[in-house]
């Protein structure tokens, strides 16, 4: 009996040491938890199918409002941004809070399991459920809720849907005015260039004297002297 009852000790002081070296919470909750996303028109109608992106410093998930994810705990905010053709976007930030695995490193004094939890994630619990509205902004904080029940959460400011892109704008096309359609006025031909020819040398006329003659005798006469 007394053997048996060391072996139940022994296997506690075991699961405190392990719990004390791997974070209470890495052990108890795991490092992911699941929350559901509702959606709702800003007259309070349920819509069910918006697109939803979730994320924080851990990583990102897309999920179906109405539906439940998985997401990576963490002590940084969630952020929630839901989407649906004809609705301004839905979105929201969500705070987590310290759950019980943490607390459990504390009182008991596992510095290291809490290093270990605070890094991983697994201390942190978000809201496990809740209500945006299209065309708001919403704040929801973990201490706030009570039990799994969904979360309206605080307004914190106003969306607005996302203009779409004009057009693109046809090429251009000059109107043709009247004066376009009249045909243009014949150039006039070119005026032929002149020509010019010079004069012809004028006719002797029949008083006019003959062509003076040149007789070897004026030539000769022209001739230096015989000595």
């Amino acid at each position: 009996m007394r053997g048996a009852s060391w072996r139940f000790w022994g296997l506690c002081a075991c699961a405190g040491v392990l719990s004390i070296l791997t974070g209470c919470a890495s052990v108890t909750h795991g490092t992911t938890q699941t929350i559901k996303i509702e959606t709702l028109t800003p007259g309070g109608q349920v819509v069910d199918g918006a697109e939803c992106k979730v994320a924080n410093d851990k990583g990102e998930a897309i999920a179906l409002s109405g539906q439940s994810v998985p997401v990576r705990r963490s002590g940084g905010n969630l952020s929630i941004q839901c989407t649906q053709a004809g609705q301004a976007p839905a979105g929201g930030q969500a705070v987590s809070r310290v759950n019980g695995g943490m607390v459990g490193n504390i009182l008991i004094g596992g510095l290291i399991g809490v290093a270990i939890d605070a890094g991983n994630g697994s201390g942190f619990n978000y809201p496990s459920s809740m209500q945006l509205v299209f065309g708001e902004q919403r704040y929801f904080d973990r201490s706030a809720q009570q039990g799994n029940q969904a979360m309206a959460g605080v307004v914190l400011g106003t969306t607005q849907v996302a203009a779409a892109a004009p057009p693109a704008a046809a090429p251009r096309q000059e109107s043709e005015s009247p004066a376009d359609r009249i045909p243009p006025a014949p150039q006039p031909a070119p005026e032929p260039t002149p020509v010019v020819r010079a004069p012809a040398p004028p006719h002797p006329g029949p008083d006019a004297a003959p062509p003076a003659r040149v007789s070897m005798d004026d030539l000769n006469a022209l001739l230096p002297a015989k000595p």
